[in-house]
């Protein structure tokens, strides 16, 4: 099994570790379908990355980002503006940097990191 498929163990070890960050992500949306907390997480992200990057979303601009319908995007927003992780302005969606100053989410981003760098030396080691 896995010859005839190109980039086999590569394409394992990739699979390995996003079915590991997605399941270790659900836990932050527990209460959740597995699908609809992969769906919120993938928003919380995406808002991060582009605050990050200074040029925060507005809700539609998100919608078409995510090419994810605004009435399922704004049912997901309010999620994570009830959890306190995100807040709404008149034009944009951010981040509140305040989740991030707690331990419980130090060793979060720490077994993510972790996940990501095993995975990493794996792929590094088949070019040896």
């Amino acid at each position: 099994m896995g010859t005839e498929v190109p980039f086999h163990e590569s394409r394992l070890i990739i699979a390995r570790m996003l079915h590991d960050v997605l399941r270790f992500g659900h836990g932050a949306f527990a209460e959740l379908p597995f699908i609809e907390a992969v769906e919120t997480t993938m928003i919380a992200t995406a808002i991060l990355i582009r605050e990050s990057d200074g040029r925060p979303f507005s809700t539609l601009g998100l919608a078409k980002h995510l090419q994810m319908p605004r009435a399922t995007l704004v049912r997901r927003l309010s999620i994570l503006a009830s959890k306190g992780i995100i807040r709404r302005d008149t034009h944009a969606l951010r981040i509140n940097p305040q989740i991030f100053a707690s331990p419980t989410r130090d060793a979060a981003i720490r077994r993510l990191r972790q996940i990501v760098i095993d995975a990493g030396t794996a792929l590094s080691k088949m070019d040896t």
